[in-house]
């Protein structure tokens, strides 16, 4: 099924009154801006649009695809109208063709939000995912659309990357010319000079379910995370966020005789980071006052200061003062240095810590990703291989010499 005529003309008269009257501002602050090339994003809470109208809410939520379509061409008819009335007073206003419309804010319900990672029936549906992103891919050019001209009747007819495919091209069958030319043969115009190539900036992610909201003994998930425009580069390894998106299947071109694999993949609309911090540690006169004060006590004697701050690490864990003092030195890291030769020795030390189950290894883990920002949570399924190299190796070379409750290494 797909959107007829007249819900498409409902949808795009209710959005576009939608913006010119809740985000009028957001609009005239585009408009300001010098790059017209540039994209540019106006983010809508959908809440308050579909109190707007409750039929826009079933649409999207039907054919989320279409309806965003929808919203970016009424965003545009909605900042030439806010162009024209202000044209008078502000002269420096132009026109901007690059708007997406970034829906967010759905409403908290099992239907819209997920908080572990999508599944097959999922497929169609515009959700909101949350989760840590464990990867990101370089930025790349991609070209999403091509011209073609008939060579019978001259017929000029775009034809769009197939997402479903990895952005394959699909050579048209037949001529799209509504005439009835069904001609075969066509001549490909992009990257000429008389149809340069469409291309937009490009970035997939993986995102994994945060390990807290897991329950126990669970092996967190991953998914692939497209995004596109200016929603490249929004986030980082590290970053907790929530993303908004359509979620898709993709394969790869099909070969006879082999088997068809399909992807989950969710296309984003928006990108929200919840753990967002400053570039730089910022440090209050009364932490520095605290800090200064507690070394001060222990002026006499830094290795009781060292202590009190190793009982206070992990304190789930009785005891195990030399692992404290290992996971400590390893979360506050070294500086990098360069030798003699000019080679780079990095600053930050790895950890092999090995014990018998129930000894407290994985709160250390935990306690190790709470406290540090931007940190990853892995398990041997989403390893490398090379690191799961090394530590088989250490750990033979350890229970080859001895076999203690706990043993540690620090390189």
């Amino acid at each position: 099924m797909v959107l007829r005529a007249d819900q498409v003309n409902l949808i795009g008269q209710v959005f576009e009154s939608y913006v010119l009257e809740h985000h009028r501002d957001d609009i005239l602050g585009i408009l300001r801006e010098a790059d017209d090339e540039a994209h540019y994003p106006v983010v809508v809470d959908a809440l308050t649009l579909f109190e707007t109208n409750m039929e826009i809410g079933e649409y999207f939520n039907a054919f989320p695809s279409e309806v965003l379509t929808v919203f970016d061409s009424a965003l545009r008819r909605a900042a030439l109208a806010a162009l024209q009335d202000a044209a008078a007073g502000s002269p420096q206003l132009s026109l901007k063709q690059n708007l997406h419309a970034r829906v967010s804010g759905l409403p908290v319900c099992p239907e819209l939000t997920r908080e572990h990672i999508p599944k097959a029936r999922d497929v169609g549906h515009f959700l909101s995912v949350t989760g840590t992103v464990i990867r990101t891919s370089l930025v790349k050019v991609l070209e999403f659309e091509r011209s073609y001209i008939c060579n019978k009747c001259k017929h000029v007819f775009a034809v769009k990357a197939d997402f479903e495919q990895y952005y394959t091209f699909c050579r048209p069958s037949a001529c799209l010319n509504e005439e009835g030319c069904n001609s075969t043969k066509f001549t490909c115009l992009s990257g000429t000079t008389s149809s340069p190539a469409c291309c937009r900036d490009y970035q997939e992610i993986k995102i994994q379910e945060q390990v807290q909201r897991l329950s126990v003994g669970s092996i967190p998930r991953c998914m692939v995370v497209v995004l596109e425009d200016d929603l490249v580069d929004s986030c980082k390894s590290g970053d907790d966020i929530t993303v908004y998106g359509v979620v898709m299947q993709r394969w790869k071109p099909f070969h006879e005789g082999a088997r068809c694999d399909l992807e989950l993949v969710l296309k984003a609309n928006y990108v929200k980071v919840n753990n967002e911090q400053l570039a730089g540690v910022v440090i209050d006169e009364e932490v520095r006052k605290e800090f200064e004060d507690f070394w001060e006590r222990h002026r006499n004697d830094p290795l009781a200061g060292r202590n009190e701050i190793l009982a206070s690490l992990c304190p789930q864990v009785f005891g195990l003062y030399l692992v404290k003092l290992a996971v400590a030195m390893v979360l506050a890291g070294g500086v990098q240095r360069a030798d003699a030769t000019g080679t780079r020795i990095r600053g930050e030390s790895h950890l092999l810590l090995v014990g018998d189950p129930g000894t407290g290894k994985s709160q250390f883990l935990k306690y190790a990703v709470k406290i540090t920002p931007r940190s990853v949570l892995t398990a041997g399924i989403g390893s490398t291989s090379a690191a799961q190299t090394w530590t088989l190796l250490h750990l033979l070379y350890y229970y080859a010499l001895q076999n203690p409750k706990v043993c540690i290494m620090v390189s």
